[in-house]
């Protein structure tokens, strides 16, 4: 059955006038032959994670998955798992194109059932129990109906994918009004300066060229960075340079961890290393042989 977990996935089968999501699986064991695991596409995508043993890598972050984790994306930053035991890698994941809300009344889109994507863009959501029961119920009813060729099924998968995105907005509500309160000058000025740490960590970057970058003094951009991620802006392109070398590590076997120090940004081979161990928990040798040994088990600190 199509979509069931049993069968294939919705991708591998003839479409037919009521699947109208872009791809889908559900409940989905293993993985997929011929599949880009690490990818970009242009819909939004939902996923949630039943069991297994399971990184996310999602843009420069990497998620340690627990059962019951909920991930929104906009699809438009590399994303992707990596999984250690693939027997056991269990989830739920459907993509689709923003314009499928407007198949709602114009009442139902009055909540605006995108915020999240719009707002959160990309969002981790660890779910409580209660929360985790109600999404998998939801996401029962919607396998359920989506199987089946009929106009009223059809109606029925509407209503059941409706609710689980009112159930994605419940859940981020208060992220959301916090970043919509917060986002004024902070969000401007910290935006912008992520946008361009992230296009540029690997160069030679100094805090007064950030600075010149947003056109704001450094004691200012210090204090608006800091509050609005907790972090010092030096701390922050570490971080970033450190998330791009455990991606590289995990996703290429060749590169020794001197050229991936380089490739990064950094240019003392003791700095990189002596930072990866703190942030990491495993020094970046070791990390690249658990990364690439059978059924390694990688443990992040956050």
């Amino acid at each position: 059955m199509p979509g069931s977990g049993k069968g294939e996935p919705d991708h591998m089968n003839p479409r037919h006038p009521y699947r109208i999501l872009t791809d889908y699986y559900y409940n989905w064991r293993g993985l997929n032959n011929g599949l880009s695991f690490f990818h970009t596409h242009p819909q939004y995508e939902i996923y949630y994670f039943h069991s297994g043993n399971c990184d996310y890598m999602l843009g420069e972050r990497i998620i340690r998955l627990q059962p019951g984790d909920l991930i929104i994306m906009n699809g438009m930053t590399p994303h992707g798992p990596k999984v250690y035991e693939p027997s056991e890698y269990v989830r739920t994941m459907f993509s689709f194109d923003p314009y499928l809300v407007q198949i709602f009344d114009e009442n139902m889109r009055s909540c605006d059932p995108l915020k999240p994507f719009n707002v959160l863009r990309n969002y981790h959501f660890r779910l409580s129990p209660d929360a985790k029961a109600e999404c998998e119920d939801i996401l029962k009813r919607i396998n359920r109906f989506y199987c089946q060729n009929d106009i009223v099924q059809y109606n029925r998968f509407l209503m059941a994918f409706y609710d689980l995105l009112m159930f994605i907005l419940v859940q981020g509500r208060s992220v959301i009004e916090e970043r919509q309160r917060t986002g004024s000058e902070r969000e401007q000025y910290v935006g912008r300066l992520i946008n361009f740490i992230d296009l540029h960590f690997m160069e030679d970057l100094k805090l007064d060229d950030l600075v010149k970058e947003v056109h704001i003094s450094k004691f200012h951009l210090m204090k608006l960075f800091r509050e609005a991620t907790g972090k010092t802006i030096t701390d922050y392109l570490y971080e970033r340079r450190i998330n791009q070398a455990k991606i590289l590590f995990l996703y290429e076997k060749e590169p020794s961890v001197t050229h991936v120090c380089y490739e990064v940004g950094f240019k003392h081979l003791a700095h990189f290393s002596r930072l990866f161990k703190k942030q990491v928990g495993h020094t970046p040798e070791t990390y690249k042989k658990l990364a690439h040994s059978a059924g390694g088990q990688l443990q992040h600190r956050k």
